[in-house]
Order: C-alpha cells, then structure tokens, then sequence
C-alpha cells in the first residue's frame, strides 16, 4: 500500500463473501490495497453467522455461493441497516426482484469499480431496501474524490443505474 492516499476507505472493515478461493484471493488482497480490514467467507453458514454477529462497515457478497445464493446474507445486512453490494458477472438481471435496488459490482472483480461503489455505499450513506429502487444517486460527490493511479483526472466512474 506504498503511497496510497488516504481515502475513505482505509481502515473499514468490510465483510466479503466469495465461495471461488482464487476469485477471494485476488478480491481480498484488492481490498485490503484499498486499506480494508477484510473478513472473509466462502460459505453461507459462515457468512450468515458473522452477518449476524460481527460488525462491518460494508459488505461485498457474490451472488452465487456454488448451489446457494447470498440472499439470506443480504436479508441480515437489510435488517442491520449495514450497506453492502452484490458481485455478479450477470449484473442486476442476474438478481431476483427484490435484490435489485442493490448496487451491483461486475465481476470479474476489478479495483476501480470496487473502490467506486464502496465510496458511494459509504460516502453517500443510502442504504438500499429490500424491494427498492436503485439507490445510487448519479450526481453522488463522491466522484469527484477519485482519482486516476497517475495521479490525473478521475478515475472509473460507474454507470448511472437505469
């Protein structure tokens, strides 16, 4: 983490559930370069348990755990009012109805956009509702604090939600 601005970011603890051990891997190392304290599931019994009894600051959670799905993880983060965001290489057509006022990180994982969303799920402080719209508002200022690796510019910016 060699000159890393200090952001938003550093010293969050963030909750990431990924069942693909490669796939986590490289998403918990892209976190914890964005200054994260991460706290890693692979299965959804696990994940459950520390959605319900640790706290987080944020959530990152793959859609698909093998033959589950992390709706379940979800469900607890709604009720505990903790923001989070689903990974999926679907988008939000991969997500049920009621999931799709989540943000949505395409997978594969990339740093940009995961740094992206994370700021606006923390900056922005809207927390999705079960059943909602989009909660990302497209004027969000948190854009604005990102900046391209070169030090020019902005960085990533995601796309508005439809």
């Amino acid at each position: 983490m060699a000159d890393r601005h200090m952001t938003v970011l550093n010293g969050r603890r963030v909750l990431l559930v990924e069942d693909e051990s490669l796939v986590a891997m490289l998403a918990e190392d892209m976190l914890t370069d964005l200054g994260c304290e991460v706290v890693l599931a692979m299965r959804l019994d696990k994940a459950l348990a520390l959605a319900r009894t640790e706290t987080f600051d944020a959530a990152v959670l793959d859609v698909n755990l093998g033959e589950a799905r992390s709706y379940p993880i979800a469900d607890v983060l709604f009720e505990r009012s903790l923001p989070f965001l689903f990974a999926t290489g679907y988008g939000t057509q991969g997500l049920e109805r009621a999931y799709q006022g989540v943000p949505v990180l395409q997978k594969p994982y990339q740093q940009g956009p995961m740094e992206h969303l994370l700021h606006r799920l923390l900056i922005c402080g809207e927390l999705a509702q079960k059943g909602s719209e989009p909660c990302m508002r497209p004027g969000c200022t948190c854009q604005a604090s990102l900046r391209s690796p070169s030090g020019g510019g902005t960085g990533f910016q995601a796309d508005s939600p439809a």
